[in-house]
């Protein structure tokens, strides 16, 4: 029986990173090697009733071609640097190669082996926030028509400005660099409230459309606490039966519009 993709969803800052790790049983590297180990077929013999944290940045640890290739990608699309040089068009379809070989060479072969798998953010990357820039929902569903969308989804809320004085240190993207906000010099706090705020609006009407559950998030109260709160909703997403595998679902209905 195949594992149950979930995400993490909410703005930038909002701590989906944090508190995957502490709601996970085990992270990537450890769900791998029990993949790798001699006879390693079915869910009893890998351990698969274990929650896996996968990190949207996690680079391939089953096929070295891909993971080759994901370097490369990773070190574009995170370490590159920021300007306004390429256009959108450009770092859309970056971001969709990336997802596509995390769907077939990360995701897949844990899912596959019946583990179940929680990741820090994944349609609030591309879909919430190119809808932004300019993109329509039919562009996204041919770029991404790759990419496996999450079977469940927990939103998380939380006060957009006070994320920004809790951190205080974006990348320019996280600013709102691509969403027609004039020049780099001019992006700050009141930028990054703007484009959170819309992005998380997108969001919520993605909740709202297809079920999602949804959490507030007190910036005060320690991570373990808050994980703590949100382990029953991970629990209960876990539960659920159902599956929307792939952006070219959402004719379906499957996947927010």
């Amino acid at each position: 029986m195949p594992g149950r993709f979930i995400a993490l969803e909410g703005t930038d800052g909002v701590g989906k990173t944090s508190l995957a790790r502490h709601l996970a049983d085990i992270g990537y590297d450890a769900a791998a090697a029990r993949l790798a180990r001699p006879g390693a077929s079915t869910r009893s013999t890998v351990g698969a009733e274990t929650l896996v944290f996968v990190g949207r940045r996690q680079v391939s640890a089953t096929s070295r071609y891909s993971a080759t290739l994901m370097e490369h990608l990773s070190r574009m699309l995170w370490h590159s640097g920021d300007a306004p040089d390429l256009s959108d068009a450009f770092w859309a379809s970056l971001q969709a190669a990336w997802f596509t070989a995390h769907t077939e060479t990360v995701l897949a072969p844990l899912l596959e082996a019946g583990f179940d798998v929680l990741v820090d953010g994944w349609l609030y990357k591309f879909f919430a926030k190119l809808l932004l820039q300019g993109f329509t929902e039919a562009d996204l569903d041919v770029i991404f028509a790759r990419v496996r969308m999450p079977d469940a989804v927990l939103l998380l809320h939380a006060d957009v400005g006070a994320l920004y004085d809790r951190r205080s240190t974006f990348r320019p993207a996280e600013l709102g660099m691509h969403a027609g906000y004039g020049a780099l010099d001019d992006l700050g706090r009141d930028t990054f409230v703007d484009y959170q705020t819309k992005t998380a609006h997108n969001l919520q009407r993605f909740a709202d459309r297809h079920g999602w559950a949804t959490a507030q998030l007190e910036l005060g109260e320690p991570i373990p606490a808050t994980a703590d709160r949100l382990a029953p909703i991970i629990a209960e997403l876990r539960a659920t039966p159902g599956s929307t595998p792939t952006a070219g679902a959402r004719r379906n209905g499957a996947i927010p519009r």
